[in-house]
């Protein structure tokens, strides 16, 4: 139930993007009639291409299936390039390259679908002000994480810092080498007692 209600609503979601994209529309329709498979456990999005180069719910056996790693999904919205970490795809290597080709470039126009509803000076004030407040989201993310990997290695020392993890490891590894000419001398002086 929740996979062709899934694959309904990214169908609606996508051609809604094609609309303005005349571009995408053209490098999808040799592909009509091809089917692709998005595993995004637990939802399965089933996606065909219809002649005008406009998505529906795909029906059949996928030409293209794509899994994404869901443990990529919580850092989407600020690492652009964190869906593509663990991605496996298979089957039609030229679908597939038109697809992701498609997918990367489309963007969607939050100030035009606003726009429609509260018009254009309110939609783009909006839009600045949630990119402003994402922005400063993402900012104190990597503040607050950085304060934090700070305060378990300085205030609280769980966990060590770089600089000195290498330092212990290259203290290790000098001793391993006296430890070693060590047992070398001990050999040496053992065998002219006898």
């Amino acid at each position: 139930m929740l996979g062709p209600l899934a694959s309904e609503v990214a169908a609606a979601l996508l051609n809604r993007l094609l609309e303005r994209e005349v571009w995408a529309r053209e490098k999808l329709a040799p592909y009509a009639g091809r089917v692709a498979q998005i595993d995004v456990p637990p939802l399965t999005v089933r996606l065909g291409i219809t002649g005008e180069g406009t998505f529906i719910v795909g029906s059949g056996e996928p030409q293209v299936q794509i899994q994404i790693d869901t443990a990529q999904l919580p850092l989407a919205p600020f690492d652009s390039q964190a869906l593509k970490r663990n991605l496996r795809l298979t089957g039609d290597a030229e679908f597939a390259q038109a697809l992701a080709a498609v997918l990367e470039r489309l963007r969607p126009e939050p100030e035009e679908e606003l726009a429609r509803l509260v018009g254009d000076a309110v939609a783009v004030r909006l839009v600045d002000l949630l990119r402003a407040l994402l922005q400063a989201l993402r900012q104190g993310g990597a503040r607050l994480a950085r304060a934090t990997a700070d305060y378990w290695v300085t205030e609280q020392p769980l966990l060590v810092g770089r600089a000195e993890a290498e330092a212990f490891a290259s203290d290790v590894t000098a001793l391993r080498d006296d430890v070693e000419r060590l047992q070398k001398r001990i050999e040496r002086l053992e065998r002219a007692q006898w």
